[in-house]
């Protein structure tokens, strides 16, 4: 006898093809009527996902809302999901998605008194391969998805993350509409049965933004009337999984991620669509993780923690890691919402930072003119970037700076002076050695330094040589070489610009060759990027390689290219400038590329080609690092794939390309979209989109002119070359130093009665595979949730050196509540001693 669980429910779009206040009218004046109608009458029940839907349900309409509330509190109405808003759960931090789970569970057990056991992941497009993790640790039993399996069947198993947790996991075969075409039951039936590995059958009940059907309770009651093997109920998810349960131990284990076209569509050029959105969310969650930190610094220094600023700037964060708001896949207006919270995280949070500097420095022993701070766990040399101002007279010369019995050389990028050639405001820029989780205070020298020894960076011609590697540059196309020890190890920065037919999903392009390439070796007769400017800047920290160009459609003569000299270029729609940096004492080769883009219809990468010959790369994803296969551009699966394998990928911070001579790290700065083909790596700049869809299945052919890109953007992305694997070279570390930066600030002048030292670090973890992520005050005590996780996919002892020593210690969930300690945690004095498991994400609670 075989059990269909028959789940009514509505998949809600915050923002897609309607905007907000269209889909809050369908779910609040629509749907949910529909559903507590029933539900209060007959033998009924109902879905819901998103707490950000009962929120404004609570806000602007009471009387449904205590509805809602009598029937989840009856079982009736059950919410499964339970986020804040459904994620994408491939482009934001892990510390974000972590955040969407914790904000909409609290919600939950505050307003209703319920757990939620399962995650319902009805939309999101695909799942990295820690979610396993994420879920067992915030509470959750079981998971319900629809997109990203890697095979067709069976639909039950155990989904096993890179730690090893595991979660009962069901793939939804027919999408979350299995049952909501009443006349197509019976077909449907047969589909889920062939899949399933039990005789327990989840047919989902709905769609997105559907009401509900009255007749549901009637055509249950007749499917069991008409059938003696089967029995159809109304029922909820969890209904399903607790009946699942009972034959749980012999289902198959699956490992990794659930990124496959396969069998369902995941969109991956979605990683490129509408890329500001990309840049802003990943800067902005960034921040808000610092800003979080320095607030929970200054709360153990007496000052008041900011809680509902900070829970107000997080909603504003997590809209942005909607599934549909990441991926950047809806309608135009459906973004302006995520803009205007961009717009006010900038304001803000920089204020934020600026405001913390006053604390600490109400709190120095010395007086000191600039401040740096450094938000990672570890010690840090970055280059960082200060704005100074002065008093008329006071400084007519700046040499370089002091810290400590230091003395450094400090570029001055911008000045103004005041009519007697004193100093009136400058723009300094410098290299940093700042403590783990800590601050180090700077002196303004007028003088040049005295003391410092340091590599000299050199150049001949040009070739630029540091300590660390070689680089020549090409002057008629700006490309560079890359030598360490001797070797050429790669070629790259080199701007790819292709057709663009496809839509927010997909790219697609006619063509099977580029419109053009910097390099020149490839692309269409009549278009050539053309060289306008090429300089090399030298200071004694850095070099600076400088490069104008631009793209034009026509070039004339464009027949006998070979032989003709172009005399006439036309049709420009492309302008470029782009800035490579070379650092005298950092072993990081940054891009600062500007796009002045009115091309339509194109895309933009970025190439760098490899001495590389590797099956395999790695790529960081949330928590973690996963191993994928390179060149699936040109897998040809035997069997009928959904969506044909592109070869194109998200990573969240960087991915490395390597073998055991060594290789190179790209790290990108909010550009998730990458493929690695003939040794080659490829980072998405930007797509030119003139249709949120284009097949007639995916979505409606509403024009997108937003998504065309015609706007002047700055991407940001570096390469870290190597001689080890990227364990070896601990990839991760310039990976993450180049993403949160260091954060500078001039003191105010006041006078100092504080007892920190000119340099402090609060928090330091060893040893360096373990990244903190998260540094927070507790949202129900006042204890501190410190998280972090292992990301070498090792054991390790971590040890945690705190600047008080702490009372007590505790292991938690994501949830904040305490866990079962699995391990013993020493405490002696400030340092904190406990066994790590490969990939971890262990989370204390730490009171002092």
């Amino acid at each position: 006898m075989y059990t269909i669980y028959l789940v009514p429910h509505t998949h809600y779009d915050a923002v897609w093809a309607l905007s907000k206040e269209d889909y809050l009218y369908i779910n609040i004046d629509i749907i949910l009527k529909q559903a507590l109608d029933l539900t209060e009458s007959r033998n009924y029940k109902f879905l819901i996902e998103q707490t950000a839907l009962l929120e404004e349900i609570e806000r602007r309409n009471p009387y449904l809302y205590d509805r809602i509330a009598a029937s989840i509190q009856a079982g009736k109405i059950e919410i499964a999901g339970g986020e804040y808003l459904m994620a994408d759960t491939m482009i934001p931090s892990g510390e974000t998605l972590v955040r969407e789970i914790f904000t909409g569970k609290q919600y939950a057990r505050e307003k209703f008194g319920v757990d939620i056991p399962v995650m319902w992941g009805a939309d999101s497009f695909g799942y990295n391969a820690q979610m396993p993790q994420v879920y067992t640790k915030s509470g959750y039993k079981y998971f319900a998805f629809r997109r990203g399996a890697n095979r067709d069947k069976p639909s039950e198993f155990w989904w096993q993350g890179l730690d090893g947790s595991k979660i009962l996991a069901h793939w939804m075969p027919l999408g979350y509409r299995a049952g909501l075409d009443f006349p197509k039951l019976e077909e449907n039936f047969q589909i889920l049965k062939e899949a399933a590995v039990t005789d327990h059958i989840l047919m989902a009940c709905g769609s997105g933004s559907i009401p509900p059907q009255p007749e549901t309770p009637r055509v249950v009651k007749k499917w069991n009337k008409a059938h003696q093997d089967s029995r159809m109920l109304i029922a909820k998810a969890s209904d399903f999984f607790e009946g699942l349960a009972q034959n749980a131990g012999k289902l198959e284990t699956r490992r990794g991620e659930l990124y496959s076209g396969r069998c369902s569509q995941v969109f991956p050029s979605s990683n490129s669509s509408r890329i500001w959105i990309k840049q802003a969310l990943r800067k902005y969650e960034n921040m808000l993780l610092v800003c979080e930190k320095w607030a929970t610094i200054a709360w153990l220094l007496d000052i008041p923690y900011p809680t509902y600023e900070l829970k107000d700037n997080w909603r504003k964060v997590l809209w942005g890691a909607f599934h549909d708001v990441a991926p950047g896949t809806g309608m135009d207006e459906a973004y302006e919402e995520a803009s205007h919270n961009f717009d006010y995280l900038q304001t803000h949070l920089y204020q934020f930072l600026y405001n913390f500097t006053s604390v600490i420095s109400q709190n120095l022993q010395v007086e000191e003119d600039i401040i740096v701070f450094n938000p990672l766990a570890w010690e840090v040399k970055n280059w960082v970037e200060v704005e100074v101002g002065f008093d008329k007279g006071r400084i007519k010369r700046i040499g370089g700076l002091r810290t400590g019995r230091e003395e450094i050389e400090a570029e001055i990028l911008e000045f103004s002076r005041y009519a007697d050639d004193s100093y009136q405001t400058a723009k300094l820029g410098f290299v940093a050695t700042v403590p783990a989780f800590g601050y180090r205070t700077y002196k303004i020298l007028r003088r040049n330094p005295r003391g410092q020894v340091i590599p000299k960076i050199k150049i001949t011609g040009n070739t630029i040589q540091n300590q660390f590697f070689r680089v020549r540059v090409d002057p008629s196309n700006g490309l560079i070489d890359v030598f360490q020890d001797g070797e050429w190890l790669v070629k790259g920065n080199e701007l790819v610009l292709d057709e663009e037919v496809g839509d927010l999903y997909y790219h697609r392009q006619n063509l099977d060759q580029p419109l053009g390439t910097e390099g020149g070796e490839s692309g269409i007769t009549f278009g050539k990027f053309r060289m306008k400017s090429f300089r090399i800047t030298k200071t004694p920290l850095r070099r600076v390689i400088n490069i104008e160009s631009e793209f034009y459609s026509l070039r004339w003569p464009y027949r006998l290219i070979n032989k003709l000299r172009p005399l006439l270029w036309r049709h420009k729609y492309l302008s470029l400038y782009k800035k490579i940096i070379i650092y005298n004492e950092i072993p990081r080769i940054d891009f600062v590329t500007n796009v002045d883009n009115q091309h339509p219809q194109v895309r933009l990468r970025t190439k760098f080609t490899t001495r590389v010959s590797s099956p395999r790369y790695q790529s960081e994803t949330q928590f973690g690092v996963i191993t994928r296969p390179v060149n699936q551009y040109y897998l040809n699966p035997k069997s009928k794939w959904v969506e044909k394998p592109s070869g194109l990928y998200p990573a969240l911070n960087w991915v490395d390309y390597s073998d055991k001579q060594g290789g190179v790290t790209l790290i990108n700065k909010g550009l998730p979209e990458h493929e690695v083909r003939d040794g080659k790596i490829y980072l998405t700049l930007l797509r030119s989109i003139l249709m949120l869809a284009s097949d007639g299945i995916t979505g409606p052919a509403i024009p997108t002119p937003d998504a065309q890109e015609f706007k002047n953007y700055t991407f940001e992305y570096s390469l870290f070359p190597h001689q080890k694997g990227w364990k070896g070279a601990n990839s991760f570390k310039p990976a993450y130093e180049f993403n949160y930066g260091l954060f500078g600030f001039q003191l105010p002048p006041e006078k100092r009665r504080g007892n920190l030292p000119y340099r402090f670090s609060f928090v330091e973890l060893k040893p360096e595979n373990l990244i903190l992520v998260a540094f927070k005050k507790a949202e129900d005590s006042d204890e501190v949730i410190l998280r972090f996780f292992e990301t070498k996919g090792e054991r390790t002892t971590g040890e945690i050196t705190l600047f008080r020593e702490p009372s007590s210690v505790k292991m938690a969930n994501l949830l904040e509540e305490e866990a079962e300690p699995e391990r013993e945690i020493k405490i002696r004095g400030r340092k904190i001693r406990l066994r790590v498991k490969p990939f971890e994400i262990v989370s204390l609670k730490v009171k002092f």
